[in-house]
């Protein structure tokens, strides 16, 4: 049994939230459930965010969005029900723990907290997870920065409260779910899959052979070719000579903040990733795509809905372990507009 939303005018809030923002209009991101303690969100399974082709796991940076968006959809909650007001905040970082692939062809839930709010900054955890929170997917932290209500706009305000009425929204401590009230209220559980995805198998590629045919065209576009989430956000890759430089060109369906507007930061994080899958296949000669472990961003300025562009470095190589750095940025080089660490297993 979940909430019923007529009941539950802040989870109709954050879910307008989330649908202002295209990147998540485009992945079907729907709000189960939004109170000044929690947001849990609801990302389908579909073909097009895989990025794993040899067995249907979505793409680390797709998770990495719901949880980003799950954290910032807290935040708005948090500060709607002790202020009153909407607030848009930018993420500053991020870090999130990949504990086990998700399992394909099954929705997967983020349930995040904005757990302490201070005059500048808030602060966020959050967890990803299919049939159990106590079987998560993914672990993250992140903390966002805090911007004047006058900054949010009439229009985007108007998109998210609607015919909501604020004295309505005031009093949700009333209907705040309490800490005894059952657990599938909070999380659900139920198994659904995707249509038509029951028994599929998804076909083997030689991802060596691939990295091969592509280093000899001298087209690493043929690699990622491969990869339905690459294509997802668009992404195109360029070689000079022992630099590959990687870019996601300007899309509006990439946007997560209209008001600017600005590239949603999963996107950018999601682009920084492959980025580094790309670079370690291709120097590492990897038999197979490399695992994330973990992936920490730190957002160092907004990125606009412009072209960007990012470089890695092999920062060490262990027997099993690469460690990754990953730079982006815009219009110039040296002003960065997010930096990135991450580790991989690698086979």
């Amino acid at each position: 049994m979940k909430l019923n939303s007529e009941y539950f005018p802040l989870t109709q809030m954050a879910q307008r939230f989330v649908d202002q923002l295209a990147q998540c209009r485009r992945l079907g991101l729907q709000v189960h459930e939004a109170s000044e303690h929690h947001v849990l969100i609801e990302l389908p399974y579909r073909t097009e965010l895989i990025g794993y082709p040899n067995t249907g796991v979505i793409h680390g940076g797709v998770i990495t969005t719901l949880m980003d968006t799950a954290c910032g959809s807290a935040v708005v909650s948090a500060i709607y029900q002790k202020y009153q007001s909407l607030e848009i905040s930018p993420t500053l970082d991020l870090r999130v723990d990949y504990m086990k692939p998700a399992q394909p062809h099954k929705p997967v839930y983020g349930f995040a907290e904005c757990y302490k709010l201070s005059s500048n900054i808030a602060f966020t955890r959050a967890i990803a997870y299919q049939d159990s929170i106590d079987e998560p997917i993914a672990h993250a932290v992140g903390s966002f920065m805090r911007i004047s209500p006058e900054m949010v706009g009439d229009a985007f305000r108007q998109a998210l409260m609607g015919d909501i009425a604020p004295a309505v929204l005031n009093n949700l401590t009333e209907i705040t779910p309490s800490p005894a009230q059952s657990e599938t209220q909070i999380h659900p559980t139920h198994r659904h899959h995707a249509e038509g995805s029951e028994g599929s198998h998804h076909q083997p590629i030689d991802v060596q052979g691939i990295v091969k045919r592509a280093t000899e065209l001298n087209d690493f576009g043929h690699l990622l070719e491969h990869v339905p989430y690459a294509k997802f956000i668009g992404m195109r890759v360029e070689r000079f000579g022992d630099e590959l430089i990687f870019k996601l060109p300007a899309n509006p369906d990439n946007i997560g903040n209209p008001v600017l507007p600005a590239i949603h930061g999963g996107v950018i994080a999601g682009f920084m990733e492959m980025s580094a899958i790309v670079q370690l296949m291709v120097f590492m000669q990897t038999a197979k795509v490399p695992k994330v472990v973990d992936f920490s961003i730190d957002y160092l300025r907004a990125g606009l809905h412009k072209d960007s562009f990012a470089e890695c470095r092999i920062t060490r190589q262990g027997r099993r372990v690469a460690n990754v750095n990953i730079n982006c940025w815009q219009t110039n080089r040296k002003q960065l507009i997010a930096t990135a660490r991450a580790h991989f297993l690698i086979d």
